[in-house]
């Protein structure tokens, strides 16, 4: 597989891992679904899956590049999909399709 699409479907999946763990957050479950209840079970369902996402993005960071360079792509990827993620949720709100 070539470099660019191990870093693009490592982008997408630190992305999804990113937005696991801000569904974590109450305050994040609740813009994005309202009064539903989140269970116990769901929160760490949510972390934990979102530390196999990140750790799954390091690993396609690392098949493209050397090591040493593969963590700063990485911790670049992870502010960039950080960011998506924030601004989404904002969006989000702004627009009336999250709830308060």
């Amino acid at each position: 597989m070539s470099d660019a699409v191990l870093l693009v479907a490592g982008f997408a999946v630190a992305t999804l891992g990113m937005a696991f763990l801000a569904l974590s957050i109450t305050a994040h479950w609740r813009q994005a679904f309202g009064d539903r209840p989140q269970r116990r079970v769901a929160r760490i369902g949510l972390r934990a899956g979102g530390a196999v996402l990140l750790a799954a993005a390091f690993a396609a960071c690392a098949a493209a590049d050397p090591v040493s360079m593969a963590v700063l792509v990485w911790t670049m990827m992870l502010t960039a999909a950080a960011l998506l993620v924030v601004f989404s949720f904002t969006l989000a709100a702004r627009r009336g399709r999250s709830r308060p």
